[in-house]
């Protein structure tokens, strides 16, 4: 156990883009504690139940999963000799399971994988559990259904639904089946819920009205050939437009890699495609918000982070007594909406990440790949200040591999609780960058104001890594 990891359980019902989403969540494990992966159904996708004369529905089986995890293996030996704490294909293994999939919403029996999320539930460990939903809550819902029929009733009931609704947090990548409306908030009210609406940018449909222009170039087969599909067996099972995949169960309208007809503009979504081009990473958002990069996101859903930004609402369609939260809408920068920038401001980060991460799978030389550059505020990331006072903070960063890094301090204005117009003066330094600001003299005590530095080493690298430190000035007496 790692105290500082997310505990995650990743659950989908194996479209494309839920595979995509896996192969990237693998090169991601060791950053966070993966302790299920599970199949699950949604509205778009079930097994069937020959008993019941229910036909499967675009069903892909979920030995894929365990396929993705033989092509980690061939990799772990590089992967390791640069992170250690990258899990062994053997225990992947163990937590690979299949949940309720018969049919939409299915949830009245127990499965594996509902089983082993309802014992990670009541586990001792007291970290949060995120119960992440790429397809359908419904075997989410088994888990809670089974607590519920063991506990409800007897005198440690009050304590056990204080215990998973305290451990455990949903994230819901829009709403794939009903049991979150008609089960889980209704009996779970307080089990709180980050309810990914908005996944523009990242599932399916890509221009510069939901991505910043300048990351476009990361969503086209000419990035993403070489960055990714090239960098060995793991990121071969990646799907993109044309390659020649074909996805077992899935209709020809949705067969984005195999079907040639579908090239150009010729399906569903318009959009022209070419090989190689991106499909989709619709499920990514759930365990990216988990990595911690410095920008606190699991502090505050408000603060946002790599898998987007969310804001309480009490008039949602589901319970307005649930603790459900939905993604925010920020200001828009140029041609790119505000309910998509709130996710894809950091997109072209994560991107290189991703592709820095993807060329460690090639090789166990350290030198000749990237790591992610260090960086530290001398003030601290909490700094507490009076209207009218000047504040001056000083990112210092380092690189493992003596890249030259680019510190730079920006406002995330969106987070803030401070609304007015700030003025940030910076300068950059050899070994970082500082900020100053005056603390505006109409501001409130309980204002926030939200600084990112951000240090990369993009100058060195064609394919950058990237680190931050969100400071929170809190504005005092």
């Amino acid at each position: 156990m790692n105290s500082k990891k997310a505990r995650a359980i990743f659950t989908n019902d194996g479209e494309c883009d839920d595979m995509n989403s896996f192969v990237h969540l693998l090169l991601y494990a060791n950053d966070i504690d993966i302790e299920g992966l599970v199949a699950s159904s949604s509205i778009f996708h079930y097994a069937g139940d020959p008993e019941q004369g229910i036909e499967p529905k675009r069903w892909a089986d979920p030995k894929w999963m365990l396929e993705d995890i033989d092509a980690y293996e061939r990799v772990y030996p590089n992967l390791v000799a640069h992170d250690p704490s990258y899990p062994t294909p053997e225990y992947l293994r163990s937590v690979t399971a299949v949940g309720n999939v018969k049919t939409i919403g299915e949830m009245s029996e127990d499965t594996k994988g509902s089983e082993l999320i309802r014992k990670a539930l009541l586990t001792s460990d007291p970290r949060p559990l995120w119960l992440l939903a790429g397809g359908g809550t419904n075997t989410i819902a088994r888990a809670l259904k089974h607590i519920e029929l063991d506990f409800r009733g007897t005198d440690q009931w009050d304590s056990v639904y204080r215990q998973v609704c305290q451990k455990g947090i949903i994230f819901m990548v829009v709403t794939q089946d009903d049991t979150y409306r008609d089960y889980i908030c209704r009996t779970w009210p307080d089990l709180r819920m980050l309810h990914c609406t908005s996944i523009q940018g990242i599932a399916f449909m890509f221009d510069e009205t939901v991505i910043p222009p300048a990351d476009l170039r990361m969503f086209r087969g000419s990035w993403i050939k070489p960055n990714l599909l090239e960098k060995g067996p793991l990121l071969a099972r990646y799907h993109t437009w044309g390659d020649g995949h074909v996805y077992p169960g899935e209709e020809d309208r949705s067969q984005f890699g195999s079907n040639a007809e579908l090239m150009g503009g010729n399906w569903w979504g318009k959009q022209p495609r070419n090989r190689y081009d991106m499909i989709s990473e619709g499920d990514s958002p759930s365990f990216l918000y988990l990595i911690d990069k410095g920008l606190r996101s699991l502090e505050d859903p408000t603060f946002g982070g790599w898998g987007g930004r969310f804001v309480r609402n009490a008039e949602n369609e589901f319970n307005p007594d649930a603790d459900y939260w939905q993604n925010a809408t920020d200001a828009a920068q140029g041609p790119t909406k505000g309910d998509a920038l709130q996710l894809t401001r950091w997109i072209g980060d994560w991107m290189n990440d991703f592709a820095s991460r993807a060329t460690w799978c090639t090789t166990p030389d350290e030198k000749s790949v990237n790591h992610a550059p260090e960086v530290s505020v001398e003030e601290g990331v909490d700094v507490v200040a009076a209207p009218g006072q000047e504040v001056t903070l000083h990112a210092l960063a380092t690189d493992p591999d003596g890249d030259e890094v680019c510190v730079t301090w920006t406002r995330y204005a969106d987070a803030d609780g401070y609304e007015g117009e700030l003025v940030l003066d910076v300068e950059r330094r050899e070994d970082g960058a500082c900020v100053s600001l005056t603390v505006p003299a109409d501001a409130k005590p309980g204002d926030t104001i939200h600084l990112v530095a951000r240090a990369s080493d993009e100058p060195s690298r064609e394919t950058y890594m990237v680190n931050y430190r969100r400071v929170i000035i809190t504005v005092g007496a």
